[in-house]
C-alpha cells in the first residue's frame, strides 16, 4: 500500500488556516467530516483517506475507493447564506476541479451536470454535497471530491463507467506533480470558490459553460420513478439547474441522472 498524504505537505499548498485530518482507511471522509463538524472543530476544515471502505457517491451510488491511489477529500464549510442559495454549488465545485487539472496541464476537461468531471468523456472525478448544519441565515457543507490520481490497472471493483487518472493522462510522469501537491492545490482552489461564491456565482457559472459538456447536445434523463425522458440539453441556471428541451418545451431539473446519448440514426 502507498504511504498516506503527508498532510504538511498539503498545508504548504495553502494561503489560509483549515484543520486537516487525515484517515489511513474510513468509512468516507464526508462522514469524517460530518463527525468533526457535529463535534464543534473549527471550520474550515478538510478530511483526506487514503482508502475508502465505503465511498458515497451521488444517489446512492458507490464511489470506488481503492487504497493509495487517489485523493478522496471533505471539506467542511460554513457559508453565510440560506441553503435555497446553494444550488449551484456543485457546479461551482466542478471548475474549481477543472481548473486544478488545467493547471496540471491536462487538457480536454469536461464537466458534466451536476457533479461529474471526465477527461475526452472518462471520468475523472466526482463531487458530493451534503449538508451538515442549517440556519435561516447560514449553511454548513460537506464539499466531498474523489480524484481518480493513480488507479491500480488490475482493480477489483471497476466504476460503473468508463474512467481515466492523472497519472495516465500525463504520460505516466507521476513526477511531474505529487499526490501532496495536487491534494493541496485541489484544497486550496475549492476554498477559494468558497469564499467568492456568493459574488461570484454568475462568473462561475459562464466559467461552467465552457467546460460544459451537456449544452447542446441530445441527453438521457432518468428520473427517480424509473421514467426516462429524451431531449436537447440548453445549459445550467444560476440555480443549478439543468434546462433541457423535451417535446419542443423547455423543462428545468434540479434532480435527475443525466447521460449523453449517441445519436443513431436507425434508432431515431
Amino acid at each position: 500500500m502507498a504511504d498516506g498524504l503527508c498532510l504538511e505537505q498539503v498545508r504548504d499548498c495553502l494561503d489560509r488556516d483549515c484543520e486537516l485530518f487525515m484517515f489511513e482507511k474510513t468509512d468516507s471522509t464526508n462522514e469524517q467530516a460530518l463527525i468533526k463538524v457535529r463535534q464543534g472543530h473549527s471550520l474550515p476544515l478538510a478530511c483526506f483517506a487514503d482508502e475508502q471502505t465505503h465511498g458515497r457517491g451521488r444517489r446512492g451510488k458507490v464511489w470506488v475507493s481503492p487504497p493509495g491511489s487517489s485523493i478522496y477529500m471533505s471539506l467542511a464549510w460554513l457559508f453565510n447564506l440560506p441553503i435555497s442559495e446553494l444550488g449551484a454549488l456543485s457546479l461551482a465545485m466542478g471548475v474549481a476541479v477543472a481548473r486544478v487539472l488545467k493547471g496540471a496541464g491536462i487538457e480536454q476537461v469536461g464537466l458534466k451536470w451536476p457533479n461529474d468531471v471526465l477527461v475526452d468523456e472518462k471520468k475523472i472525478a466526482g463531487i458530493l454535497i451534503e449538508t451538515a448544519q442549517l440556519s435561516t441565515k447560514t449553511a454548513t457543507t460537506i464539499i466531498g471530491i474523489g480524484l481518480n490520481f493513480k488507479l491500480p490497472r488490475d482493480i477489483v471493483e471497476a466504476p460503473d463507467q468508463p474512467w481515466t487518472d492523472v497519472v495516465s493522462l500525463l504520460d505516466e510522469a507521476e513526477g511531474a506533480i505529487g499526490r501532496e501537491r495536487l491534494a493541496g492545490q485541489l484544497l486550496q482552489e475549492c476554498m477559494f470558490v468558497c469564499e467568492n461564491f456568493a459574488v461570484e456565482k454568475h462568473q462561475l457559472l459562464i466559467e461552467y459553460q465552457r467546460f460544459d459538456i451537456c449544452a447542446q447536445q441530445p441527453v438521457n434523463v432518468f428520473l427517480e420513478n424509473n421514467i426516462m425522458l429524451q431531449g436537447v440539453a440548453l445549459g445550467v441556471e444560476t440555480s443549478g439547474e439543468i434546462r433541457i428541451l423535451i417535446n419542443g418545451e423547455e423543462r428545468l431539473f434540479n434532480s435527475a441522472n443525466i447521460s449523453m446519448r449517441k445519436t443513431d440514426h436507425a434508432n431515431d
